[in-house]
């Protein structure tokens, strides 16, 4: 199956951790990033764990299985494509993972900076930041903030 609507959100889920919302926006910009996206959490950022996004997939991951709106508690279909004609491939890291049931993939401009951010992360318990950047307790007073790094996609 082809995604060939424009304009509507996809259904990842996560194999043994639950689904995650992929806005039209994010597939979009998904598309123009050649296709491939990995999210990741890492050292950094205000909060105890960073937020992260690359083009480059690690050796260790899980790709995701998408669905469109209309098949969403259904038979899975991984074979999703763009209005490109190019598959759509998003995976995530096994520590991020547990985190991501009922979260929302948004892409945007957000604090000045247009880039990938999770709206929503239904699943994580305690203060998260304000730029949907980091998560966990505060990382102290001298942490450097994502946002003024101008973090966007990295490569692994």
């Amino acid at each position: 199956m082809r995604y060939s609507r424009e304009g509507q959100n996809l259904l990842a889920s996560i194999p043994g951790h639950g689904t995650f919302t992929v806005t039209a926006e994010a597939v979009s910009m998904i598309d123009v990033f050649g296709g491939v996206l990995h999210c990741y959490q890492g050292c950094g950022g205000c909060r105890k764990q960073g937020l992260y996004f690359s083009r480059t997939e690690p050796k260790k991951l899980l790709r995701c299985l998408l669905n469109g709106p209309e098949q969403a508690g259904g038979d899975t279909d991984d074979d999703w494509g763009l209005p490109t004609g190019e598959e759509i491939l998003i995976s995530v890291s096994h520590e991020l993972a547990a985190k991501l049931d009922g979260a929302v993939l948004d892409f945007g401009q957000y604090n000045k900076i247009q880039r990938f951010a999770w709206l929503t992360m239904p699943a994580v318990k305690g203060p998260a930041c304000t730029c949907r950047r980091s998560i966990g307790p505060s990382a102290g007073k001298r942490s450097p903030c994502l946002d003024d790094q101008r973090i966007g996609l990295t490569d692994l």
